[in-house]
């Protein structure tokens, strides 16, 4: 019986793990390029939200100068596609010179999503 049980176990968690590494493939396939028709708008922060960020450096003009710095483009090149944004936190996806990218802001500090803000030292 603990035999039998063991195997369904392990057998479960392969397939879930298997499951996972293919989501994850899909999601860099789909990281790397960005396509945007002609008549695209960026999207706003909402008025409420933007007072808050003005104050701290925060906005997503300040975004786009810190994305243009970090991947060394023209700031021309770098074009917000969504963004989801609270006061304490946001999220953003990008168009960097045909690149999508995904960076979130934690108060006043921007990052790449992949990257660790903090070391579990």
């Amino acid at each position: 019986m603990k035999k039998s049980l063991f195997i369904c176990l392990l057998l479960a968690s392969s397939i879930a793990f298997s499951q996972s590494n293919k989501s994850d493939k899909k999601n860099e396939i789909k990281q790397t390029n960005c396509v945007l028709a002609e008549d695209f708008k960026e999207p706003k922060s909402s008025k409420k939200v933007l007072r808050w960020l003005k104050k701290f450096d925060a906005t997503t003009d300040d975004l786009k100068s810190h994305v243009a710095v970090e991947n060394d483009v023209e700031e021309s090149k770098v074009i917000l596609i969504r963004i989801s944004e609270q006061r304490g936190n946001g999220m953003y996806i990008l168009c960097v010179d045909g690149k999508k990218m995904k960076y979130r802001r934690m108060g006043s500090v921007f990052s790449r999503l992949d990257e660790k803000l903090f070391d579990g030292n």
